[in-house]
């Protein structure tokens, strides 16, 4: 008799061999919502992550935090061809010199 492979219950959505043990980090939306806690406090800002189910060997860990395949694509393209321009409101919000 031979080996029966065993199916993942929970299938990572990349590679579907292996289990899924943690959803995608990335954000891909804020919300805002003026709900409020158990304590009555404001819950404010809310970020949407892309949740997709993955497993350790798809995932791609960036500064702690775990992306998909295709979040990380997502992310190395954002790092390579971001027009990130300095301003002068950028340098006077660093030194406190402007409220909102």
């Amino acid at each position: 008799m031979g080996n029966v492979a065993k199916m993942p219950k929970y299938p990572c959505t990349f590679c579907r061999r292996n289990e899924a043990t943690q959803l995608c980090d990335f954000v891909v939306g804020y919300l805002w919502t003026s709900a409020k806690d158990q304590r009555g406090h404001m819950i404010g800002g809310h970020h949407e992550t892309c949740d997709n189910g993955i497993c350790k060997e798809c995932a791609t860990n960036v500064a702690g935090f775990e992306f998909c395949p295709s979040c990380n694509k997502l992310h190395a393209m954002i790092q390579k061809d971001h027009d990130k321009r300095r301003s002068k409101l950028n340098i006077d919000i660093a030194f406190g010199r402007v409220e909102f």
